[in-house]
């Protein structure tokens, strides 16, 4: 196999892209800090004493005028690595469009904890940015813990890192922030070059909170002529016995263990799961419908301007792929600035149609809007009020009125970075989200709709060979198919009430459409072929109307597991969405005889082609126990049904 070939193929089936095929991480330790950097994004990763995260990571974005974030090339990396110091030197491009920037990083790690990560780039053209340098990343899991900060005009004070997401910046005019580890060791980070300021990136479901410059008060973007040079420092230092805690590391276990949770407290009703109508595809075969019929789905997803000129045929058309699914639609509002005379036209436009819809949102709604809205509709229809983009927008918008009963907000994992290990990052804190949201939302039905790969606007039309950005390779890919579980697994035990996922067809969808649609080249996936995650939503969905028991994971950026009961069936799936094999451990399942059923790197263009086949398999014997372990692939999902 070529090494383009090669490339292809881990990119659509696995989720490997061909930066993701390079060197691995460097491990790093200073003292008692172990760390590793991340070659691929010029980025320090997983900061830790002993058993402690004490960041998740520090990188130096440039991030263009419409927040995409650049790609990084890395050369000319220096290491001396002593044990326990080590000093590190490279050098970044950052180059896309009219951009074009270099900096050169050095890290020096010292024995008795202090790292120091500095930075100097220069503008080698002139550009519009954002923001340019450092963010200094604390892991979500420091949510309420104690912090001591120190503004730019050397004031103290002390908090704690928000329990519940912050709609907000908990901190601004940044110097440094020290947070406590254990009751006698603390961990400071200081920053130099530039004002800084805190922002809970739970909003974004990102795992972590966001120390960044430039200011977001301040405007921008910001015109960075050819020749300006930028300067930055962050020094991490520890306080306190951190060698004893250091010490307290236990050895890493062989193997992740997955313990299902025992009683009512760790069940909840499988959330009804929708999709959304193609924007790629604009009808529907039997068979694409056949195939879309086995995944049990309850709703048909449309987003509808209600200024556009074709809003009838698009609203005809989402209505006849709703019957021949047999779900009724949901549909989201997007009203322009004639809101009654466009309304009215709605009125009409419903009334010839005759659509069956069960529930109406108003997307980014007044008030004012909303009442609009029923007025125009009746009120005794199920109308809500919806952020489609993220929960930053709803956790700032924050539903008003009692008549607002249903309230939903999309989420996608690549505001930020779009790597694997982000992406990951990203899934428990969508559980999250819910369980901020219904802080705000009390006993309203909520949804989580909808949730893609990537952010759906598009600021930029794509380069020649370019997918658009709003596409991902990763929908076809084996990788998309466990992070989408581990999706339905954090919403589902945070107790959403409903989830709408990607698409029905195309290459936002679970399946590529049939020969007679033409479908550009930078996404080679042959006709009427179902991704991976198709296999997922039906493994899933093949338990429509259940329930889900909790399971944790003590290794959860690699192994989910998710337990649906139904009916006195029970199926366990996992998800290895590790690029490594895994030895996984299981604790609390039901002794009992057993069917086992793998979809990985083997099998998976077998299942693409004829997934009617591939369900007809008859899966391995397995006698599960109490206490048991499976070997799994990199990438692999298994389903254990009992």
């Amino acid at each position: 196999m070529t090494r383009s070939r090669k490339i292809l193929w881990l990119a659509i089936w696995c989720g490997v892209t061909p930066s993701l095929l390079g060197e691995e991480p460097i491990a790093l330790r200073a003292g008692p800090l172990s760390m590793v950097f991340d070659t691929d994004h010029a980025m320090l990763r997983f900061l830790r004493v002993g058993p402690v995260e004490v960041l998740r990571g520090i990188n130096a974005p440039v991030r263009n005028q419409y927040w995409g974030t650049l790609p990084t090339k890395v050369t000319n990396v220096r290491l001396r690595n002593e044990g326990r110091q080590f000093s590190l030197r490279f050098d970044v491009a950052c180059v896309e469009r009219e951009i074009d920037f270099s900096w050169s990083g050095t890290i020096i790690g010292t024995a008795e904890g202090v790292v120091t990560f500095r930075f100097r780039g220069r503008a080698n053209s002139t550009f519009l940015r954002n923001r340019i340098g450092f963010c200094v990343l604390h892991p979500a899991s420091a949510a309420g813990t104690p912090w001591q900060i120190e503004t730019t005009d050397g004031k103290r004070s002390a908090g704690q890192f928000p329990r519940w997401i912050s709609p907000h910046q908990p901190a601004k005019n940044l110097r440094a922030i020290s947070h406590q580890l254990t009751p006698d060791v603390w961990a400071e980070v200081r920053c130099q070059g530039e004002t800084f300021e805190m922002e809970d990136q739970r909003n974004w479901t990102d795992g972590s909170f966001k120390t960044y410059c430039t200011a977001l008060e301040k405007p921008y973007p910001v015109k960075i002529d050819e020749g300006t040079v930028v300067e930055q420092s962050v020094e991490v230092r520890l306080t306190g016995p951190a060698g004893k805690l250091a010490a307290s590391q236990s050895e890493r276990a062989t193997a992740v263990t997955l313990t299902l949770v025992e009683g009512a407290e760790g069940t909840r009703r499988l959330p009804p799961i929708g999709m959304q109508v193609s924007n790629q595809v604009s009808g529907m075969s039997e068979l694409e419908a056949s195939r879309l019929r086995s995944l049990q789905l309850e709703h048909l997803r449309i987003g509808i301007d209600t200024g556009d000129g074709k809003i009838e045929t698009r609203l005809a058309a989402a209505s006849e792929q709703a019957k021949l699914l047999g779900v009724p639609l949901h549909v989201a509002l997007r009203i322009g600035d004639e809101a009654t005379a466009e309304l009215q036209r709605l009125r009409s436009v419903v009334a010839r149609v005759k659509p069956l819809v069960a529930c109406w949102f108003v997307t980014e709604a007044t008030t004012e809007r909303f009442d609009l809205v029923r007025e125009m509709l009746g009120k005794q229809l199920d109308i809500g009020v919806a952020e489609d983009t993220n929960f930053t927008e709803l956790n700032r918008n924050r539903p008003a009125s009692a008549a607002m009963r249903l309230v939903s907000f999309g989420l996608n994992p690549q505001c930020h970075a779009s790597d694997n290990l982000t992406l990951i990052e990203t899934l428990g804190i969508q559980g999250d989200a819910v369980r901020s949201a219904r802080q705000f939302v009390g006993d309203r039905r909520l949804f989580v709709s909808p949730v893609t790969l990537k952010v759906q606007k598009v600021n930029q039309p794509p380069l020649p060979g370019e997918l658009p950005s709003n596409v991902d390779l990763r929908q076809a890919s084996l990788f998309g198919a466990c992070w989408t579980l581990g999706s339905i697994k954090y919403l589902a035990e945070a107790g959403v009430d409903g989830v709408t996922y990607y698409e029905t067809m195309g290459w936002k969808g679970v399946m590529s459409p049939g020969p007679e649609v033409r479908v550009p080249r930078v996404f080679p996936v042959p006709p009427s072929r179902v991704y991976p995650v198709y296999h997922v939503l039906r493994l899933v969905g093949e338990f429509s109307g259940g329930q889900v028991r909790q399971v944790s994971s003590t290794a959860t950026m690699e192994v989910v597991g998710m337990a649906l009961e139904h009916r006195r069936r029970r199926r366990l799936l996992i998800a290895n969405l590790s690029s490594r094999r895994q030895t996984v451990r299981v604790v609390g399942t039901r002794s009992a005889p057993a069917k086992l059923f793998r979809l990985n790197r083997g099998n998976v263009a077998a299942a693409s082609i004829d997934p009617e086949a591939f369900v007809q398999r008859p899966g391995e014997s397995l006698q599960v126990e109490a206490d048991m372990s499976v070997k799994m692939a990199p990438h692999e999902l298994i389903a254990i049904d009992q």
